[in-house]
């Protein structure tokens, strides 16, 4: 027998004990690493499930803002107002204010100046909850005002003038009135805060949730379309008589 053999001592009671626990605790941490993304998947579609509800809730809020505005206006927003200057004065977010709880901002703004004007600069600074989408952490620009992240369908909101519902011809359900943007954010009081929704995949690189946007439309109805929808189709949604 090899002397090498005879001299070397099997382990210890303490060294076979460790070892033991040296394989135990790597066991269980590799059984951890494949467990716990299964355990936390369900949390997260749970989570975003949650800020989808809450984007719809927002966009709902806004389609029966619109619909409000129209019963006291006879009309619906315009989609952006210049001052008597010609200078971009303001937008249809702002007009929906004080159909969103936001009467005291509204009657903070000095009307006859630009929204950006230094005399408008507190309000147009202040987060108003129903133009933000809970998935998106951008809320401020880089200048400091407030943003919006939805767009309003410039074919349908007219600069300098709003529109009765009833010209909108092409069936209550069938016209988009906004969009949720994905990038490129605007100050909510910017007049610019528009966008031809026929576009927006096109234009757009990102998507506030996977795969694509949610759209309110006339009837106050807010659905989720594709990316992959086809761009013919939304063109037709988008424009007041576009046939389907």
């Amino acid at each position: 027998m090899d002397d090498k053999d005879v001299n070397q001592a099997p382990p210890s009671g303490e060294q076979s004990s460790f070892l033991y626990y040296t394989a135990m605790t790597g066991g269980i941490l590799v059984l951890g690493l494949i467990i716990l993304p299964a355990l936390l998947r369900p949390v997260e579609q749970s989570r975003d499930a949650a800020r989808r509800s809450q984007t719809k809730y927002a966009l709902k809020q806004m389609g029966l803002a619109f619909h409000q505005y129209h019963d006291s206006h006879e009309m619906l927003p315009a989609g952006s107002i210049e001052t008597a200057e010609g200078k971009p004065g303001h937008s249809w977010l702002t007009a929906l204010l004080p159909y969103l709880d936001q009467r005291n901002l509204h009657q903070q703004i000095d009307f006859d100046k630009a929204w950006n004007d230094p005399a408008n600069q507190h309000p147009f600074q202040q987060l108003v909850s129903a133009y933000l989408n809970p998935n998106i952490q951008e809320k401020v620009s880089p200048d400091g005002y407030a943003l919006s992240h939805y767009q309003g369908n410039e074919l349908v909101f007219q600069p300098n003038q709003g529109i009765r519902i009833s010209e909108i011809r092409d069936g209550e359900s069938n016209t988009i009135f906004a969009v949720e943007a994905g990038e490129n954010f605007k100050a909510w009081g910017d007049p610019a805060n528009l966008t031809d929704p026929s576009q927006m995949f096109a234009t757009e690189k990102k998507n506030p949730y996977v795969g694509g946007k949610h759209f309110l439309f006339r009837d106050g109805r807010v659905q989720f379309l594709s990316e992959l929808t086809d761009p013919a189709v939304l063109k037709a949604l988008s424009t007041p008589a576009g046939g389907k």
